[in-house]
């Protein structure tokens, strides 16, 4: 196996990362991306994910949400870097 710096490591990551960013970037917007981003947002940002005694609802509400956020978050960290 071979050894790398620490250094060429975390630029590999910064690249893998940018990376992703990117490819987040160029789904979301796009033309048919965006009509999924809107959706998502609507669906799962836009609304109260707590139903009343449906804790396990409310869980996978929360979960769905997550990952919507992970989306912005992603998408704000590209359009934000410079």
């Amino acid at each position: 196996m071979t050894k790398t710096s620490k250094h060429s490591s975390s630029n590999s990551q910064d690249k893998d990362s940018d990376k992703l960013l990117r490819v987040f970037y160029d789904t979301f917007k796009s033309q048919s991306g965006a009509v999924v981003y809107k959706h998502l947002e609507d669906a799962y940002n836009n609304t109260s994910s707590f139903v009343p005694g449906e804790p396990e609802t409310t869980a996978y509400n929360e979960g769905c949400r997550a990952v919507f956020l992970q989306i912005k978050h992603n998408l704000e960290r590209w359009e934000n870097r410079g």
